[in-house]
């Protein structure tokens, strides 16, 4: 009993101390092409539909310029960093979705701790909660960063890695 307590515990430790969050090799904003088959310059994007983190349903629309994805820990507290010293509508008047991958976090620790913790912010979060789902956006070279999808009307027109709040706000301005 004694070891599963202490194997639980440290579990515990590592997932929110960051332990599995690599540093970002390149601290520069960075363009790409491809991120996954769904994500690729000039691909239609198919409409993506999540939960939020009050668990209801939320899909993007015909007027969303960007979608901010953030794979890693350390990536979404930056990004949520940048977003809680904005106004509660900074995204929907930028018409920018939010989405967070927590798939591959046991589901006790994302219903105990993750979702109550995003619940505390005033914009939508929509979440990634299934690895089949995560698999189309998420590419593991790229994981560590903050990812920006640009959109007009479903199709994409850009794709940006960056790593810092000030490079977010400057892609999102």
């Amino acid at each position: 009993m004694k070891k599963i307590l202490y194997i639980l515990l440290v579990a515990t430790v590592f997932i929110f101390s960051g332990c599995g969050d690599k540093k970002v090799d390149n601290p520069n904003i960075q363009n790409i092409s491809s991120l996954t088959n769904e994500i690729t310059i000039g691909k239609k994007l198919q409409n993506i539909t999540l939960n939020d983190q009050f668990d209801k349903p939320v899909s993007l629309s015909d007027k969303t310029t960007k979608i901010v994805f953030v794979f890693k820990k350390a990536s979404g507290h930056t990004a949520r960093g940048l977003l809680d010293s904005k106004p509660d509508d900074y995204l929907l008047n930028k018409h920018v979705a939010f989405i967070a991958d927590i798939s591959g976090m046991p589901s006790i620790i994302a219903s105990m701790f993750a979702i109550p913790d995003f619940q505390k912010h005033k914009y939508p979060v929509m979440l990634i909660k299934d690895e089949d789902a995560s698999k189309k956006y998420k590419n593991e070279k790229y994981e560590d960063y903050i990812t920006i999808v640009g959109l007009n009307n479903f199709k994409i027109t850009s794709i940006t890695l960056v790593s810092t709040a000030a490079q977010l706000e400057k892609i999102l301005n």
